[in-house]
């Protein structure tokens, strides 16, 4: 059985004051075996961060189902650790208190808080910060924060919407290092969507690509690239080769984008 199966999902949005509805997601499956790092790509608007949501159980699908171990997902749970764009920490909270929130709601004890916080603080390179506040800290700071507090929660999967595209490019290169290096020690299942090919394909074991809405799977490029992984290695010829086969898939489904758009217009 698949670590995370999604099952012939589809999402179709009302119209807004009575015009027609918009279909997001044409139905779509998955399948996620455990420890795999998958990322998904795709022209913008083709339901990525639609269909992730659904699994995190923060909107429902129109028709289909999400299975994780085998049991169906319908609301949000703390065996789906999910980070957003935006940082999303509290600004009240220390950042050692951001992460132990969802231990506090779990009912752990404070003392196995504070060391499972210190603990992950520490992998993700905050080492001494835990009494800083958001505000007191970089973007990526915050990123490696909201990081930490999905993981301390050991969720059986870790969902990534976007999580550095607010970030600079030197920044960004910096937290997908910080990130495989944490998957391969750690061998968490991994949803990650991003627009960025690179991105994609340094950080996956596969590239699923979605087509222009209403989006579906299009393409699920193993990545064979061995492990631990080097940012070296995207200048290598099989990296480059793998770029332009992707770089492909995508323009032709942002073409069909434009050119909906012109037609529209």
């Amino acid at each position: 059985m698949s670590k995370l199966a999604i099952d012939g999902v589809s999402r179709v949005f009302p119209g807004v004051r009575g015009g027609p509805p918009t279909e997001a997601l044409t139905p779509t499956s998955l399948a996620v075996a455990d420890n795999d790092f998958i990322t998904i790509v795709g022209p913008s608007g083709c339901g990525k961060s639609t269909l992730l949501r659904i699994v995190a159980g923060l909107d429902q699908p129109s028709s289909g189902r999400v299975l994780l171990d085998g049991s169906p997902v319908s609301t949000p749970g703390a065996d789906r650790g999910m980070v957003f764009q935006s940082y999303t920490l509290f600004p009240w909270l220390t950042v050692r208190d951001n992460v132990c929130f969802g231990l506090r709601e779990r009912g752990v004890a404070p003392a196995r808080q504070n060391e499972i916080a210190d603990r992950w603080l520490a992998k993700v390179g905050l080492e001494g910060f835990e009494h800083h506040y958001p505000k007191m800290l970089s973007g990526g700071m915050q990123q490696r924060t909201a990081i930490a507090r999905a993981l301390a929660n050991d969720p059986k999967i870790l969902l990534l919407d976007e999580p550095f595209g607010a970030l600079d490019n030197q920044t960004r290169g910096l937290m997908q290092e910080m990130l495989l290096a944490l998957w391969e020690a750690e061998r968490k299942t991994v949803l990650f969507v991003t627009h960025d090919i690179e991105e994609a394909i340094f950080m996956a074991s596969r590239v699923v690509v979605m087509s222009a809405r209403p989006g579906r799977i299009k393409a699920d490029v193993a990545v064979p690239l061995p492990h631990p992984r080097s940012y070296t290695i995207k200048t290598s010829p099989e990296f480059s080769a793998l770029k332009a086969r992707l770089t492909e898939e995508i323009r032709v489904e942002a073409l069909k984008v434009e050119s909906g758009a012109l037609v529209g217009g």
